[in-house]
């Protein structure tokens, strides 16, 4: 509001100081142009008598004074060698300036007319014939502003003419102009001043209401919107971008919310389990097996509890970008047997039968702990959810769009509809989890991420009272695997 109308008054004042100029220049040059007029009418008047002095057309006298082609008050005549010949006899002792202008090319310049007076004297040269054939003429310079003939000079064709009128009006005139237009622009920008700062008040008074509105959404309204209503057209788009901004805002709040009570909720039971073994122990004297059997119960309850502070410090790193690590070309096919034959025991066990096409030999760059992350959370999500004497199935194949990774199990017990919420945290469905608390809900959700972050994708695929699949799609390197990243 400081800058616009400092910008508007430099903007009038350039204008009011070129319409000054131009306007002082007008009327300098119809000053000029009077002067002009008055001169060349006076250069007509003169003629040469018989006796080669000179004087003025007693004709002359009729239009003396009377508009721009009157005589003028100030006039003085040289001859080419600078004798003065005839002059205006209210001048006095006063001389005009001699100028030698070139015929046909006028010249002026201020002058002094005595008493302080000011003017302005236009000059030029012209040719005078003889006045022997014109005896008739009789008038003589007496016979205006009583001028009186200077000696007789020697009679010659070229003379310089100078004219010379006051400039108190002009000056005048000019000083009006320049105030008139000074009160003029001062006014037009106080004007302009006060009408932008109501503009810019009115513009700018929708988003005060929006900021109103902003300032009363609090943590427990996040649900509330900024009303787009009534408000000007150019601030839809922010709008718009703040409500889906408070969107997101409250999508992650939410999600935080529902973190925490999950993990209090996840920590309560072991903890519960924990305290419950500790306190039946301490009940009474036992014997070193029970007390050898509670302290293995204890801790594999703490086990239980590590994995799920490593799996959310894993989630969190991978949500802020800060998991560090180098890229290396990874052998998938190879990372994919090792941790097949780590779960072997587990499967024979569970009398689980697995099934392994042959796998395609295939690299990736990547950070090779987060590779095994992702084989050893989705190898393990389905050793832990197949049925009791079922079948999983592990597949790698080339594609186009890069190296393609399935892992199947029997015994889906996820709905087709639920599909999307298994790579969510914490998230149970009815049946669908029934792992004894061996599994926190974190494992598909840090697979998901690490995907993201690699640069593949992710897909779960369910049929119930069949078969649940995980698609691993990922980026395909081309190189040699003997260099790294």
């Amino acid at each position: 509001m400081l800058w616009c109308p400092a910008a508007i008054a430099a903007l009038l004042a350039a204008l009011g100081v070129g319409l000054y100029l131009t306007l002082r220049s007008m009327l300098n040059s119809e000053f000029n142009g009077s002067l002009a007029a008055q001169a060349a009418v006076l250069a007509a008047t003169v003629e040469r008598t018989p006796g080669s002095r000179l004087r003025l057309e007693s004709d002359a006298a009729a239009v003396r004074g009377r508009g721009t082609a009157g005589i003028p008050q100030y006039f003085q005549i040289w001859t080419d060698r600078g004798k003065t010949v005839l002059r205006a006899a209210p001048l006095a002792s006063i001389n005009l300036k001699l100028l030698r202008p070139a015929i046909g090319h006028p010249a002026v310049c201020a002058v002094d007319l005595g008493g302080r007076t000011s003017g302005r004297e236009l000059a030029l040269r012209f040719r005078l014939a003889s006045a022997a054939h014109a005896p008739h003429r009789v008038g003589h310079l007496r016979a205006l502003h009583g001028a009186a003939p200077a000696a007789t000079p020697a009679a010659s064709d070229n003379y310089i003419l100078a004219v010379a009128r006051r400039t108190d009006q002009l000056d005048d005139a000019v000083t009006g102009l320049g105030w008139s237009l000074v009160v003029t622009f001062a006014l037009a920008t106080v004007i302009s001043a006060l009408l932008l700062a109501w503009l810019l008040e009115r513009g700018l008074r929708p988003i005060g209401a929006i900021a109103e509105q902003i300032s009363q959404i609090g943590a427990t309204r996040l649900g509330e919107r900024v009303n787009g209503r009534k408000i000007p057209r150019e601030l839809i788009p922010i709008v718009d971008r703040l409500n889906s901004l408070l969107s997101r805002v409250e999508e992650d709040v939410v999600r935080e919310k529902s973190l925490t009570a999950d993990m209090a909720h996840e920590l309560r039971t072991p903890l519960a389990g924990l305290r419950a073994a500790c306190e039946v122990a301490l009940t009474q004297p036992r014997p070193a097996e029970q007390y050898q059997r509670t302290l293995r119960q204890a801790l594999a309850i703490g086990q239980q509890m590590q994995n799920l502070v490593e799996n959310l410090l894993t989630l969190a790193r991978l949500d802020t970008d800060s998991y560090h690590g180098v890229p290396q070309v990874c052998h998938l096919d190879q990372m994919i047997d090792g941790q097949v034959e780590a779960l072997a025991n587990h499967l024979r066990v569970r009398q689980v039968t697995l099934e392994k096409e042959p796998l395609a030999a295939a690299l990736v760059l990547a950070v090779p702990e987060l590779i095994g992350l992702v084989l050893r959370n989705v190898l393990d999500n389905a050793v832990s959810y197949v049925n009791a004497s079922g079948c999983i199935r592990v597949s790698l194949r080339l594609a186009d769009k890069g190296a393609i990774l399935d892992v199947a199990n029997t015994g889906s017990m996820v709905d087709p509809q639920d599909v999307q919420h298994v790579f969510e945290r914490f998230w149970r469905g009815d049946m669908a989890r029934s792992d004894h608390g061996r599994h926190c809900g974190l494992g598909l959700s840090i697979v998901q991420n690490v995907m993201r972050r690699i640069g593949g994708t992710v897909l779960a695929q369910s049929t119930p009272g069949g078969w649940f699949t995980i698609t691993l799609t990922f980026p395909e390197h081309r190189g040699n695997g003997k260099h790294g990243a």
